[in-house]
């Protein structure tokens, strides 16, 4: 009987390890496949449940992937690769490697690359790629979840992007170290070769001068970063068409917003992130027995803030999405709220605005961003 370490040690022995095929399943998961993608440059992990299949791109190695899938709950895996082998895991957690034998390696090719939008090549109009540590100098993908999510994020912004004419500006709150940003500099101006003007905007003077100083090594000459707080930003020369936010903590999604909304931008991009208000504010006997349990209080109150600011953002005369943004595997922050300007105001928005406010003050409760759009 072999520990889990040792078992990884007889695997490594194998050689190169191709495909794996989990079974004999005791947790949600019915069945697993481990894939080897383009001659071992990661592993593509794929868990089936009865109604739904999960992937996980692995940077480890073959062995330790293996061993990390049976402890999922596996009881045998079949690998094959430059050896084939039978490995099984009893109850106890320790393992055994059977029916060794010459096999033949071969990896996969993976098939998400053909749908990207922003599709690494190598060169130098993608050096904020590699900067930002997504990709080599060559145009190998390092990190397959954040490129993916960048491309997540051009698919959303290429089904609206008439509504963001040329000469307009692109805003994003919060912007951190502006993955979305340079993706968006990237899609509007080099792929689809319009004019748009990028603004940035953090509260973290290091990472806005690290996000100029790469904006000028790619020659980005209408992408600037400001180290200032989101809520003193203006629309001084009235050209702000889109805003986004990405993960922008608790009421910094609402004063975003709010901003959107009061400069009439033509698109709001927001992923919110930390709803911490309402959890914070609602009583407990709004609903005793919903919120006995702080993660359980915590999910639904996420839900039921954003809920709300879809709804506000609709009587300020927008079409509003509510829209799966990443795999949740991913991050559990992952709802965006796509926003559309369509003029239609409600004529008792302030009356809508109050109702839904009083609503919460009943339990407690307040949003800021219900605050905000009384003034407007």
């Amino acid at each position: 009987m072999l520990t889990s370490e040792q078992a990884a040690d007889k695997l490594k022995k194998l050689g190169k390890i191709g495909r794996a095929i989990f079974s004999k399943s005791k947790s949600e998961y019915k069945k697993a496949e481990l894939k080897c993608i383009e001659g071992g440059e990661y592993y593509q992990l794929s868990k089936y449940t009865d109604t739904q299949v999960f992937h996980e791109n692995l940077i480890s190695g073959g062995a330790e992937a293996v061993i990390a899938a049976m402890e999922l709950g596996f009881g045998q895996c079949a690998v094959f690769g430059e050896k084939d082998a039978t490995l099984l895991r009893n109850k106890k957690g320790l393992y055994t490697l059977t029916g060794v034998k010459e096999g033949t390696f071969t990896s996969f090719t993976h098939d998400r690359k053909k749908n990207y939008i922003i599709e690494p090549k190598g060169g130098n109009e993608e050096l904020w790629l590699v900067a930002l540590g997504i990709t080599s100098k060559e145009g190998k993908v390092k990190m397959y979840k954040k490129l993916g999510q960048i491309n997540r994020f051009a698919e959303l912004v290429r089904d609206i992007e008439e509504h963001v004419p040329n000469g307009s500006v692109v805003v994003d709150m919060g912007c951190g170290k502006s993955y979305l940003t340079f993706a968006l500099y990237y899609y509007f101006n080099i792929i689809k070769n319009k004019n748009i003007t990028f603004r940035g905007y953090d509260l973290k003077k290091e990472v806005v001068d690290d996000c100029n100083d790469l904006a000028k090594r790619c020659g980005y000459d209408k992408l600037t970063f400001f180290c200032e707080d989101i809520a003193n930003v203006n629309n001084d020369d009235g050209k702000i068409s889109m805003l986004i936010t990405l993960h922008a903590c608790n009421t910094a999604t609402d004063i975003a917003i709010y901003h959107g909304i009061r400069w009439g931008c033509n698109v709001m991009m927001n992923v919110p992130c930390c709803q911490k208000e309402l959890n914070q504010s609602l009583k407990s006997d709004f609903s005793p027995v919903v919120f006995e349990h702080g993660i359980i209080k915590e999910r639904i109150t996420a839900l039921m803030t954003d809920a709300v600011r879809a709804r506000l953002i609709e009587l300020c005369g927008y079409n509003v999405e509510v829209l799966e943004f990443v795999d949740i595997e991913n991050t559990p922050k992952n709802l965006l709220i796509r926003s559309v300007k369509n003029g239609r105001k409600s004529e008792d928005k302030r009356a809508e605005c109050d109702k839904l406010l009083k609503e919460l003050e009943a339990f407690g409760g307040k949003l800021t961003l219900a605050e905000l759009l009384q003034n407007i």
